[in-house]
């Protein structure tokens, strides 16, 4: 009888993963990668990476599009514009970089994002 009574452990926060090796781009839980469509190119060190990355999860549109408007702040990027279709567009930049992010519905259910990323030129005044 007490043992309805036993407190659960309480719950773990959900871990997100990052869209190496951009290290401050999230990625849902749950999302895959599609190697088969995603390239990182890099020069040098690593001084100069571009990407192109594409994720499958089963999450809905609106749930994952939520999900980049609010931890892509939390990583430091600042939201340019956003715009909404089907798909949903959501620009931004950070130090240097430019991100767009594509979340677009799944082929039969959840979403497909994909994930531009590269340098932006410094601008001369």
């Amino acid at each position: 009888m007490m043992d309805q009574f036993k407190k659960s452990p309480p719950l773990q926060p959900e871990t997100i993963n990052n869209a190496l090796p951009f290290t401050d781009i999230p990625v849902p839980k749950g999302f895959t990668r599609d190697q088969l469509n995603s390239f990182v190119y890099e020069i040098g060190n690593s001084e100069i990476k571009v990407g192109r990355l594409f994720f499958n999860g089963d999450k809905d549109l609106k749930t994952t599009v939520e999900f980049y408007q609010n931890e892509m702040i939390n990583k430091g990027w600042v939201l340019l514009n956003s715009m909404a279709s089907t798909d949903t567009f959501l620009n931004y930049q950070k130090e240097g970089w430019a991100c767009t992010v594509i979340v677009k519905p799944g082929s039969f259910s959840g979403s497909v994002v994909e994930i531009l990323i590269g340098p932006v030129q410094a601008q001369s005044k």
